[in-house]
């Protein structure tokens, strides 16, 4: 048997999903994803001890959001459904009995569930059993009204698997095996509850004929051709045999003169052709005939056979002998002497008969064994024995023949209608014969297959011999049986009527009728109304008994004072709490720290001027920039100098010049003479001098040179400097020798045994200014420059004496002094420059503390690295959300509201503060429970939210592109620094005038990259904006992008919706928005839940 699938267009799943408020209409609820993807419950039913254990078995879970009237918030719910399985095919809603338990509606009384195992003894009801649990407090069935009997208790209850829900199954087909000319087709379809699941299913069958194709295989083993027509849908096949067989025959003779060679018999039948090659080993069968041989002996011959038929091919290897015997033994193995002894072994022809005559031993011979010959099929095996003292040759010790070694190969298998044939090959010698097997008869037996709904009747007539088969007397399908089963509408549910076929139980449903809805009564009042509270009047439904509550308007409460920040608004009739202390609406201003002070944030209440200062920041310190002379030293006096800070201007520090004890300028010769020493100046290459260089001699007898403004430290072209006593032009050995040149780069070392200092080097210390320059050679001989400066990270302090090498690949190491911190409150910055100060990019570093500690990295577009690094995190909090029907809306226009809620999210969440969920505004339009009234009054007492008027928010207007910048401009004021790497340069809109309201808004959103405008130019101020540009807006303005790696790896754990799927512009942009995370900043940014 063989299966098909043949899927086709399935109704939209989505439509379902929108439809899922219509379901729950007093149940808010999100689609979200699955848990389980389809099965049939019935197939795979788990039995477990108590009813509600069984159907959390076997239900199907989906996350969705629900009103929790626990926590009394909108949150995430396991929702578990599982199809109603019955005894008599009815739903227990037909006897009034609504939940699990059996308790019936309204929550009095019990009745029977008639509940079973599906597959055995229970079938689809065409209605299915729910429960949800809170995720967040754990309450079950929270969703419902608190008076529902079913809340907070572990019971499911009943709902119908409304049309609208409904899902096609894939159809599948199979094919079975009839006879040589049927199959059944079989095709199995039905549909199914697109929420829990419970299935109906169809089936059909009917007779086809077989779909035939030929296919020829190779079988070598039995030397023949298989002929193999089979079907293509089901298992059936028929097989016709050709021979494909090439006998070769040994050959044994006599040595004669003439050329024998081994016998060849193709037997292969019409169609076959046979190709055959030899050779004198199994691996070169190249000839294309078997060779000849005239001389006495055993030959080997190889051969390779190749059968072809239909374009298919086989091979057989093989070995055949030549064997020639000398002419002095005949056929039958006797003497050819002519003695006419039997007995007679010389095997010489040419003796003429005088071997056997007496030579005088008489009988008295000494015989040897002189040779054995072996019996062959149908000749004697016997020993030679030869005399020694006559020479007669005698045979004895005769063996009998062994006859013919017979192997059977079956070319055809005899069958009911034709004659088999097989080969008996000789195995010894070659010799073969053909026979044949003869044909049996048909032994048919009969019997009837029934038609039933969904097969077709008919006769079968099978041979117990072949297993030939053949179908007669077919008959059509019977009708279906359908039994129809008749759901009555109650009040809340639709009625229906299914049709159950009973034989063969496939099902459809007709006849959705709607609820017929509650009949209530004239009620019964309970209390009265009071001030805070309404009157309770209970109404009871007539039909099914089911009760609500409702109240009487209250009598209202007489207010008093209004509320202040610190004072509550009572009620002057029972001192009720009207409105509650409205808190100090504080507006923040930040204040910056500077170097020495520390920064804070004051707040100013606008009601009643209430102040204070929060959120202090550590002064920003001092940022020492490079040394200032201020006096020049000269030989009769130190000179000074100091440093600023590069940010206030406050001198940080001074320091003494020490006097020059000796100085100069080096000549045309690059020589300068200082306190009794000569110093020459040049270029280590050419060994041109140097001129102009400023030489000085200072207290510690060490020496600093200031290359002229023409020559820079470099590796590329280095400076020699030579240092001799003016007295004898000796050398003057282990002096330190410092170096600069116009941009500070800096160089230094001793003098060699000659008295000499080359600079730069591949090595060095920093100076007091945390500098040293330094060089390389790459692969290809070329030679680089690198200035490289080290300071503290918080302080911009430098740091002096770290020592600074460079590798053969300009990798960087940098030692730092001993005493010198590093980690991560005592950060370390190094800058690389070239010796004409462009940063260099991408310098592998490796910074090595006094403590072992090693820290590496490379260099950014600034030239810097800094070290160690610190991972910086952000908490993202969800700042959009879908609609009640679980979709998101991407094309849907955002209104005021819904842009308000935006914005409010994401200010409160980062200063810490509450929103209200009902609040007073100064809009007439917005009603203090509206959703979005705490949002509106927030952003307004920020200053990021205006009106269309003073009185008319408008909150369900779409919002225009022009409005939501200007709302995003100012959010981003109060809200603080957005992302600088999207800063880019603005243009200009062909379509925003210098007039319009907007105008500045929309310059300063499109310099900073938070809006884009179309390809001809154009902006649209006054188009409406939808949701997907907004959440694409707001991230680029907060720097937020979604982490693509993590959402793939754990998408189930996410909130999606169904009409944002991945390929979806805004899929990322949305996925961001709408769920929390903790991002991890670098070049990119990563999330981790």
């Amino acid at each position: 048997m063989k299966l098909h699938s043949n899927p086709h267009r399935s109704r939209s799943i989505l439509a379902g999903l929108l439809a899922l408020t219509l379901m729950f209409s007093m149940l808010p609820t999100a689609f979200a994803a699955q848990q389980n993807s389809y099965h049939d419950p019935a197939e795979h039913w788990m039995q477990a001890s108590g009813r509600t254990n069984e159907l959390d078995a076997n239900s199907v879970i989906t996350h969705e959001t629900f009103t929790c009237h626990e926590c009394g918030k909108q949150t995430s719910f396991l929702a578990f459904r599982v199809p109603e399985y019955t005894k008599n095919g009815q739903s227990a809603l037909s006897r009034n009995v609504k939940y699990s338990d059996g308790t019936m509606v309204g929550g009095n009384g019990k009745g029977d569930t008639m509940d079973g195992v599906p597959g055995k003894n229970a079938t689809y009801t065409g209605y299915h059993y729910t429960k949800a649990v809170c995720e967040t407090c754990g309450g079950i069935n929270t969703n419902m009204a608190t008076t529902d009997y079913g809340y907070l208790k572990n019971v499911y209850w009943l709902y119908d698997c409304a049309a609208e829900f409904t899902q096609k199954l894939d159809e599948t087909v199979t094919y079975e095996y009839a006879d040589d000319t049927y199959h059944t087709v079989t095709t199995k379809g039905g549909t199914y509850c697109a929420f829990c699941y419970g299935t109906n299913h169809t089936e059909s069958s009917k007779l086809e004929r077989h779909s035939m194709v030929t296919e020829v295989l190779p079988q070598p083993a039995n030397g023949r051709f298989a002929v193999v027509e089979k079907c293509s849908l089901c298992d059936y096949a028929r097989y016709d045999y050709t021979a494909a067989k090439a006998v070769i025959a040994d050959y044994y003779g006599i040595a004669d003169g003439k050329s024998h060679t081994i016998t060849v018999s193709d037997l292969s039948e019409a169609g076959v052709h046979t190709a055959i090659r030899y050779g004198n080993s199994a691996d070169s069968c190249t000839m294309t005939s078997a060779p000849n041989y005239t001389e006495a002996g055993q030959y080997m011959i190889y051969y390779e056979i190749t059968y072809s038929y239909k374009g298919k091919e086989m091979t057989e290897n093989g070995v055949a002998k030549v064997w020639l015997r000398d002419e002095s033994t005949k056929d039958d193995g006797s003497c050819a002497c002519g003695c006419g002894n039997l007995n007679c072994g010389c095997q010489n022809k040419n003796c003429n008969g005088n071997c056997c005559a007496d030579k005088g031993c008489g009988e008295n011979h000494k015989y040897i064994l002189l040779g054995s010959t072996k019996a062959g099929c149908t000749t004697l095996g016997y020993d030679r024995y030869l005399c020694t003292e006559c020479g007669k040759i005698e045979k004895r010790d005769y063996v009998d023949s062994l006859g013919h070694a017979w192997q059977s190969i079956v070319i055809r298998d005899a069958t009911c209608e034709a004659d088999g044939k097989q080969l008996e090959l000789c195995s010894r010698c070659g010799e073969m014969k053909q026979t044949a097997t003869p044909k049996g008869e048909h032994k048919y037996r009969t019997y009837s297959v029934a038609a039933t709904c969904t097969n077709p009747g008919y006769t079968v007539r099978e041979c117990s011999v072949c297993g030939d088969r053949h179908i007669e007397d077919i008959t059509a399908a019977l009708p279906h049986d359908y039994e129809s089963h008749i759901i009555a509408a109650t009040c809340e549910n639709g009625g229906k009527t299914i049709h159950r076929c009973d034989g063969c139980g496939s099902s459809f449903v007709t006849d959705y009728t709607s609820p017929l809805g509650h009949s209530w009564d004239k009620g019964t009042l309970v209390t009265n109304a009071t001030c805070t509270g309404e009157g309770v009047m209970e109404y009871r439904c007539t039909r099914c008994g089911y009760h609500r509550i409702e109240g009487n308007e209250a009598a209202g409460h007489v207010p008093g004072t209004p509320a202040t920040c610190t004072e509550p608004q009572l009620c002057t009739k029972c001192g009720a709490v009207l409105t509650k202390a409205l808190g100090h609406d504080y507006k923040s201003e930040v204040t910056a720290p500077t170097c020495t002070k520390m920064g804070y944030t004051t707040n100013t209440c606008t009601r009643c001027g209430d102040s204070n200062k929060s959120d202090y920041t550590e002064p920003a310190g001092h940022k020492p920039g490079d040394w200032i002379i201020d006096k020049e030293p000269t030989t009769d006096s130190a000179g000074s100098k100091h440093k600023e800070c590069e940010n206030c201007g406050e001198k940080l520090e001074t320091a003494e010049i020490e006097k020059i004890y000796n100085s100069g300028t080096t000549d045309s010769k690059g020589e300068a003479v200082v306190g009794g020493y000569l110093v020459t100046v040049t270029d280590t290459d050419t060994k041109n001098p140097i001129a102009n260089a400023a030489v000085a001699l200072h207290k510690d007898s060490s020496i600093s040179i200031r290359l002229p403004n023409s020559r820079l430290l470099d590796y590329a072209d280095q400076t020699t400097v030579t240092v001799q006593l003016v007295k004898d032009k000796s050398a003057v050995p282990d002096m330190s020798i410092a170096v600069t040149d116009k941009n500070d780069n800096y160089a230094s070392g001793k003098t060699d045994k000659a008295g000499q200092i080359t600079v730069p080097t591949s090595s060095g210390k920093t100076n007091e200014d945390g500098k040293v320059t330094t060089g390389y050679e790459d692969a290809d001989g070329d030679r680089w420059t690198l200035t490289v400066k080290v300071i503290r990270t918080d302080t911009k302090r430098p740091i002096s004496g770290s020592d600074v090498s460079i590798g053969k690949t300009g990798n960087i190491t940098v030692k730092l002094p001993d005493g010198t911190d590093m980690d991560k409150n005592h950060r370390i910055t190094v800058i690389v420059t070239d010796h004409k100060k462009n940063p260099q990019e991408n310098k592998n570093i490796t910074v090595k503390g006094d403590l072992n500690q090693t820290e590496k990295g490379k260099t950014d577009k600034n030239g810097e690295l800094t070290v160690p690094e610190i991972e910086e995190t952000e908490r993202h909090g969800v700042y959009i959300v879908g609609y009640t029907d679980g979709t998101f809306g991407p094309s849907r226009s955002m209104t005021r509201s819904e842009a308000a809620a935006i914005f409010a999210r994401l200010l409160a969440e980062k200063n810490g503060d509450t929103i209200s969920t009902a609040a007073n505004t100064k809009f007439t339009d917005v009603p203090r429970n509206a959703w979005y009234s705490g949002y509106v009054k927030y952003l307004a007492n920020n200053g990021i939210t205006y009106g269309k008027s003073k009185t008319i928010f408008a909150p369900n207007d779409a919002i225009t592109r022009a409005e939501f910048t200007a709302m995003a401009v100012r959010f981003f004021e109060v809200y603080g620094d957005g992302s600088k790497e999207i800063m880019e340069q603005f243009g200009g809109f062909n379509d925003v005038s210098s007039g319009y309201w907007a105008a500045e808004y929309i310059r300063y959103a499109a310099k900073h990259g938070w809006i884009n405008g179309y390809g001809d130019g154009s902006f649209r101020a006054d188009d409406e904006i939808n949701r997907a540009e907004v959440v694409t807006i707001v991230n680029r303005l907060l720097g937020r992008e979604a982490d693509e790696d993590y959402i793939a790896d754990n998408l189930r754990k996410l909130n999606t919706f169904p009409d944002v799927s991945r390929k979806h512009w805004a899929y990322y942009a949305v996925m961001e928005a709408a769920n929390a995370h903790t991002a991890v900043l670098g070049e990119s940014e990563s999330w981790s839940k």
